[in-house]
């Protein structure tokens, strides 16, 4: 059992009485005056509204912790819901989202929501909003993306688990550039909807970062639901094995790769040695590790992840056009919100259902070159460390292409799309993949670069529904003092 005070030992001191919500949520308060102007990860936070949702917690099994949301798809009565976008800026939630109510009747208290890049594009926390949430490993540096406020909030000892979501390694991304524990779920466990049960065509699903693989277990175990109206389905997991995990007890067949999913885009050495650590390690439990190389070229697979996202941006953003009677300009939102937008409005029908067929057929490739043959894939989660704030991602030449993207014809616009968002790419060129499969991939924090005094995340994936083998495996780690953890949390 970890030692570390995490979200199931506060809950657990709530329940004996050693302290109270109400006093863990001044303590956050206090944290968020100290740290906050420091990192930027809470863009607003309400205190009344928390201490009025206590009612609603406090008998839940995290007893009434304090819990931030993140400012995107995660909706709380009368608490901002900017998407952290300067379009929706004054943008006020009306109801609780089905994520929102899960995490009440769970017992978590929202209290603060957390910055993210506009609408979730990019794996770094840059929102023109808000501004940058800065790495607590080394202020110099990005927090990640998009759940980047979320893992700065939980880094930083502000809260020991925030709200999170991924929908191309926006929990696993963050968690790697900071030394967290992050797992995407098997499509269809978290709750979605009710404005948006399709959530990217099911490529995005909410979650949360954490310092413990029990807090981890626990909170899919309290979060997982079957929803009627949900079209895509997953059945639950077994709640009390999750309440109860054990490290796994038997020798696994374990593959793993240092293998580029991305032709050009290479591997750092940093995250080669945090996966030869790893192989060690579990070399010496007793698994089988075989290396192979990875399993398809995934260049195809994100070129149709942008399609998709082009479509699904002018979906989520007509209504507003409609509402105001006008088309969004250049000056209305960033530069790639933009692009996407006048990218799919040229979407046709036909190359928006291939995407999604390409997606299908991925997830069977997987099937056959790896599950069928072993229990798991071992990645490096992100191809390197942190980028560098002030970075160049996008050169003003292609800037002033998607200023312009209009005029181009779609394959036009596409190749644009690409092109902006290949530096990003650079860093994270395997985590989308398993969000357009289904399948569920986890981040565990394993190795620190020295040099920059960043951490390194590795990454398991599995075949869909295996997540309690899978965090059995990684207590393994936990258990043997593996888990690279940020600073507050180290004995």
């Amino acid at each position: 059992m970890t030692k570390i005070k995490d979200a199931t030992y506060w809950s657990e001191q709530i329940r004996k009485g050693e302290t109270t919500p109400i006093e863990l949520l001044l303590v956050a308060e206090k944290k968020i005056e100290k740290l906050n102007p420091q990192y930027n990860a809470l863009v607003a936070y309400d205190i009344n509204q928390a201490k009025n949702d206590l009612s609603k917690t406090q008998n839940g099994y995290f007893a009434g912790l304090p819990f931030p949301l993140k400012m995107l798809g995660q909706d709380h009565a009368n608490l901002p819901a900017t998407a952290c976008s300067k379009l929706f800026k004054d943008n006020i939630a009306h109801s609780d989202d089905n994520y929102v109510k899960a995490v009440l009747a769970a017992g978590l208290t929202p209290f603060g929501q957390t910055n993210a890049p506009e609408f979730g594009f990019k794996n770094i926390s840059d929102a023109a909003l808000y501004g940058n949430t800065r790495n607590v490993w080394n202020s110099a540096y990005y927090s990640g993306g998009s759940s980047g406020g979320a893992a700065t909030a939980v880094a930083s000892g502000i809260f020991p688990m925030a709200g999170a979501s991924d929908g191309g390694g926006s929990i696993r991304i963050p968690a790697s550039f900071f030394g967290l524990i992050g797992l995407k779920m098997t499509r269809g466990l978290m709750p979605q909807g009710p404005q948006n049960y399709r959530s990217w065509q099911g490529a995005a699903t909410s979650g949360a970062l954490t310092i413990s693989v029990r807090d981890t277990a626990s909170f899919l175990a309290e979060m997982q639901r079957q929803q009627e109206t949900d079209p895509y389905q997953a059945p639950l997991l077994d709640q009390n094995t999750l309440h109860h995990l054990t490290a796994s007890d038997k020798p696994l067949n374990i593959a793993f790769s240092t293998a580029t999913p991305i032709a050009g885009i290479d591997i750092s050495e940093t995250a080669k040695t945090a996966l030869q650590k790893t192989v060690d390690f579990l070399k010496a439990q007793g698994h089988q590790l075989t290396e192979i190389a990875f399993p398809l070229d995934a260049r195809p697979l994100i070129q149709t992840y942008y399609q998709m996202n082009a479509a699904e941006t002018y979906t989520m953003l007509k209504p507003w056009e409609t509402a105001q009677g006008r088309k969004i300009r250049l000056d209305d939102v960033e530069p790639l919100t933009y692009a996407l937008l006048e990218t799919g409005r040229k979407a046709d029908a036909a190359s928006y259902v291939q995407a999604l067929n390409a997606w299908d057929g991925a997830c069977a490739t997987f099937d056959d070159k790896v599950f069928k043959h072993y229990d798991f894939l071992l990645t490096p989660t992100t191809a390197k460390t942190a980028p560098k704030i002030g970075e160049t991602f996008i050169t003003p030449e292609l800037l002033e292409k998607m200023a312009d993207i209009s005029r181009y014809d779609f394959s036009e616009q596409i190749d644009i799309i690409e092109q902006a968002f290949e530096t990003f790419l650079t860093f994270s060129p395997y985590t989308f993949i398993s969000n357009l499969t289904g399948q569920p991939a986890l981040s565990l924090p394993v190795y620190l670069e020295t040099e920059t005094n960043l951490p390194q995340g590795i990454q398991l994936w599995g075949r869909k529904n295996s997540e309690i083998l899978m965090l059995q495996l990684a207590l393994q780690f936990e258990n043997h003092h593996q888990l690279v953890l940020p600073d507050f949390y180290r004995d």
